[in-house]
């Protein structure tokens, strides 16, 4: 089985390839303008990133743990009375075990890694070692500040609800944002012409996003309506939706192939990968196919 790390689906070529072999199509669902008022009591400022200013005036670059904390309070801070109300936390999910990994039922595919937030039932909060189990979770939140310019980030993200969604009991979205000006979110949708529909949506503003967000962590439905987006969201099990694979022939072992040698100039050689791939060319082969 060749494992696909979530960090290196990042590299868009992977993504593809992931998505390629899921059957997996991604489709834009239409926003509706968006217009803030300042006296709103919901609008929601946007994330000052990098650096703060201590009492002396003195102006300090943060480290990238300190970038990671204050990411996960910017949240809850805009969700308090909301988590509050439905027994929920954001917790950080970024260091630690692979969260997020998955072998995808019916595939020769291996999903490994993490994200970097995660809203959840905040029992986790008493019990911590619940949280592999992913007690309730809802949402899992990819904070980038390049995301607008990083055209993988939407493939990493996107692999990661793919595996969110496997390993939950109800329906999950994700949201990949740099907390400025960018906020998209995904769902699993339903399937068409034997593709698998992930759709996402654009927004702009932060206070539109949060609005989205405690939308989500106060419904379970399968169809919801959001505020800022044309249509009702409707939402699926991927298990229910995904296509019969149809084993791995020659163009799926080309795939195995390229798949490793881009991993491999990102990270080097990687003996146990290689071994995998080279099984799968063997068992390819009819005459050895009996012997593997």
């Amino acid at each position: 089985m060749l494992p696909f790390s979530l960090t290196l689906l990042s590299k868009s070529v992977t993504g593809i390839a992931l998505l390629r072999d899921l059957k997996i199509e991604l489709t834009v669902a239409h926003p509706v303008p968006f217009t803030i008022r300042n006296q709103d009591s919901d609008h929601v400022k946007a994330f000052k990133w990098e650096s703060i200013i201590d009492e002396h005036g003195q102006i300090i670059v943060l480290t990238e743990e300190q970038q990671r904390k204050r990411c996960q309070k910017y949240v809850k801070d805009n969700l308090r009375d909301v988590l509050v109300r439905e027994n929920l936390c954001v917790v950080g999910a970024e260091e630690g075990p692979n969260i997020l990994s998955v072998v995808v039922p019916g595939y020769d595919i291996e999903l490994v890694g993490r994200t970097d937030l995660l809203i959840m039932s905040d029992v986790v909060k008493e019990y911590p070692h619940y949280m592999e189990r992913l007690p309730g979770v809802k949402m899992l939140i990819d904070v980038k500040r390049n995301a607008k310019t990083d055209p993988g980030a939407v493939y990493q993200t996107v692999s990661e609800l793919i595996a969110l969604d496997f390993l939950a009991s109800d329906l999950v979205m994700a949201l990949l944002t740099d907390f400025t000006d960018y906020w998209e979110f995904f769902w699993i949708s339903d399937r068409s012409n034997n593709y698998v529909n992930i759709r996402y949506v654009p927004v702009a503003h932060p206070s539109a996003a949060f609005a989205m967000i405690r939308v989500l962590l106060t419904q379970s439905d399968a169809e919801i309506s959001f505020p800022w987006v044309e249509e009702p969201v409707k939402r699926c099990k991927l298990k229910q939706v995904l296509p019969a694979s149809e084993g791995g022939g020659s163009s799926g072992i080309i795939e195995a192939i390229e798949r490793y040698r881009d991993i491999e100039s990102v990270l080097g050689p990687d003996t146990g990968m290689a071994r995998e791939v080279g099984r799968q060319v063997v068992r390819s082969i009819p005459i050895f196919s009996m012997y593997t």
